[in-house]
């Protein structure tokens, strides 16, 4: 039996102010040999402090708290552990939540109501850097950005390549950087140079806000 001191495995915080489902996420998880619970947080504030305290790979962040939000968190978090990984699990469906989780630096959005294999399948996602949102809640997602900010302009997009708009379709459609190094024969290093490209010519935080931003303004059509 492969021991979870023998792999490289996913040091995971969990966040959430309910006992009773942190504890029964935490026991969850537990049971899974790619994650290692490294500890356990009930508001934004002890978040903050857990995460710089023991460096975990993924948090996964309710998004209503007392005393701080997760949204003030995964902010402030972010400014002290920059590679850390943030995935909201929650039972907000609210559009200004996603938002403002997204905006904040999140990498995931989901619902407390998904499946276990769904939320081990999206833990795994954003801690390889990738992005997941529940799909109804990526819907919601590109219409904000399709009703909201009108600083967002046309000039944004005829400032991408034509390379980087075929790496922007690819994101939107859910490809990883290793399936769209492969679709576009480069390599994945080339792939995140150009990803970092877009989030800087797009002014997003994330693969999920470039993707969203660019099917809102039609890029994708």
């Amino acid at each position: 039996m492969i021991k979870k001191d023998d792999i490289h495995a996913t040091k995971v915080l969990v966040v959430d102010d309910h006992p009773v489902f942190r504890k029964g996420l935490i026991s969850v998880l537990k049971d899974t040999a790619e994650f290692q619970i490294v500890g356990q947080a009930t508001n934004g504030m002890e978040a903050i402090t857990k995460a710089t305290e023991l460096q975990p790979d993924v948090v996964v962040m309710d998004v209503r708290m007392p005393d701080c939000s997760g949204v003030k968190a995964t902010s402030a978090l972010l400014q002290v552990l920059p590679q850390a990984k943030v995935l909201m699990l929650t039972v907000s469906d609210e559009d200004d939540d996603l938002f403002a989780a997204m905006e904040a630096g999140a990498r995931g959005y989901l619902l407390k109501s998904a499946e276990l294999d769904k939320l081990i399948s999206a833990i795994k996602v954003v801690a390889s850097g990738d992005v997941i949102i529940t799909p109804v809640m990526a819907a919601r997602l590109i219409n904000e950005l399709k009703t909201g900010g009108k600083h967002r302009t046309d000039e944004e997009f005829n400032e991408l390549s034509p390379r980087e708009k075929q790496v922007t379709q690819l994101v939107a459609q859910g490809s990883s950087n290793k399936e769209i190094a492969a679709a576009l024969t480069i390599s994945e290093t080339t792939v995140k140079a150009h990803l970092r490209a877009i989030l800087e010519k797009l002014h997003v935080k994330n693969r999920a806000q470039a993707a969203a931003k660019a099917m809102s303004r039609g890029l994708l059509n």
